[in-house]
């Protein structure tokens, strides 16, 4: 994997760096992993502090450009990046309808449906007839 930096630019308000950079490779596009791991080790960043923000492909060339932001303590990152909206979200409740009491259940047992309302009083008519 060759890494080519195209931007580097100090970010203090963050307390940051942000690093644009292209990757070309053979084969399947690397992992965020494996290119956080690499341009850590050229630029020697601490992996821990690095957070690999985007990776966008050219579809068949083998070459990616990536955004990355290095961190200068922990305490600002942590502050800074929001947790991953998988480790945030709550998992749906799935919630069971409450139990109808029994008094509602037994004048739901008593009362005809609208339709057949209908039907018994049509068919009182045509015996009228």
């Amino acid at each position: 994997m060759e890494i080519r930096i195209l931007e580097e630019r100090e970010e203090k308000l963050f307390g940051r760096k942000e690093i644009i950079f292209e990757t070309s490779y053979e084969g399947k596009t690397p992992s965020g992993e494996e290119v956080k791991q690499e341009i850590c080790k050229k630029l020697g960043l601490s992996p821990d502090l690095t957070i690999v923000i985007k990776i966008d492909q050219a579809f068949g060339k083998g070459l990616s450009t990536v955004k990355v932001h290095s961190y200068a303590k922990k305490e600002i990152m942590e502050r800074i990046v929001r947790k991953s909206k998988a480790a945030t979200a709550k998992k749906p409740d799935v919630q069971k309808p409450a139990p109808e009491k029994k008094e509602e259940q037994e004048m739901k047992e008593k009362e005809p449906a609208k339709g057949e309302e209908k039907k018994e009083h049509h068919k009182a008519e045509e015996k009228k007839e």
